[in-house]
């Protein structure tokens, strides 16, 4: 009777340390959840808004507080420039988590204009566009932000390419200079598969180089699947661009945006996977959707509702 008694009081104590333990998950979980919903932020371009003045507030009317700065107007990026854009996030009650680099004359129309437009791949715009990027790093420098993002431009196969060598000493040369100014730059995805992008940032020494993790960009050059490439990149992985697409209908064509959950980005599945690596940096929607003819920030409202849904069912 003695041992049965003790049996039953060890497995009674055992599975009250199994319930604990359930509950303790639950509330891991869902701090988790928490967390990450609180950082879900916008593309500031993908208000529709041109004007900063008028950007920043629609942020807010889709219940937002957290952005991606996009390019804004020339007379931004100068010190008295950045005092005034930290003036209006501040009016406007937004936060920034980072600067984007966009480059004049850059074109997604489809394959062939991405590689002679975008980032340092064109050999004839390289000086002009690291004198732009460096502008760029100031400005994120004098409103405190440790992070500037851009896309490199495609990156040609074979690392014995010289312009692969070329676009290798240009984000080198800029990673050196943002460091040498306390922040740090970041790729962004899609161009180049989860595997390409590793051995290209491995090469950088002079600085630790991370990743603007696109999801949908995989998806619109047809170069990989995401959750597949977010595996390998995780541990550079500073921001998301939370987006979905549909993969190319023909050959040198990029893919179609559509909404989230409606492609073959599998955002769902990523969104489990930052969750389970436990990420707490920007979940950032950039979403061009609207220009279907839908408003814009009803796009931004509904990829925000997709999101939040995602993060409380899984």
């Amino acid at each position: 009777m003695t041992d049965t008694r003790h049996l039953l009081s060890v497995a009674l104590v055992l599975a009250a340390l199994v319930q604990v333990g359930r509950e303790v998950s639950a509330a891991g979980g869902q701090a988790r959840e928490r967390m990450m919903s609180q950082q879900i932020g916008v593309f500031l371009r993908s208000t529709g808004r041109e004007d900063p003045a008028e950007a920043l507030p629609a942020v807010k009317a889709v219940g937002l507080d957290l952005i991606q700065i996009s390019r804004l107007p020339e007379r931004f990026y100068t010190a008295e420039g950045a005092q005034e854009f930290g003036r209006m996030m501040k009016a406007a009650g937004v936060r920034a988590a980072s600067v984007v680099v966009v480059f004049d004359g850059e074109s997604y129309r489809d394959l062939d204009a991405v590689e002679t437009t975008v980032g340092f791949r064109p050999a004839q715009l390289l000086d002009a566009r690291l004198a732009y990027a460096r502008k760029c790093v100031d400005f994120a420098a004098a409103l405190g932000l440790k992070i500037v993002t851009f896309h490199m431009g495609v990156l040609p196969k074979d690392p014995a390419d010289p312009t692969y060598k070329r676009m290798l000493e240009a984000v080198t040369t800029i990673a050196r200079y943002a460091a040498e100014r306390g922040t740090s730059i970041s790729l962004e995805t899609g161009q180049e598969t989860g595997d390409e992008l590793a051995r290209f940032l491995d090469a950088i020494t002079v600085a630790r180089v991370g990743v603007n993790f696109d999801i949908a960009n995989f998806v619109l050059y047809g170069m990989d699947n995401p959750p597949d490439a977010l595996r390998r990149l995780m541990d550079r992985v500073t921001s998301i661009h939370v987006k979905d697409g549909l993969p190319p209908e023909a050959p040198r064509k990029l893919g179609r945006e559509v909404r989230l959950g409606e492609g073959r980005g599998e955002v769902a599945k990523c969104l489990e996977i930052l969750r389970e690596a436990r990420f707490t940096g920007p979940l950032v929607i950039e979403n061009y959707v609207a220009r279907g003819g839908t408003d814009p920030l009803d796009e931004l409202r509904t990829a925000r509702a997709f999101i939040e849904k995602t993060l409380r069912e899984r």
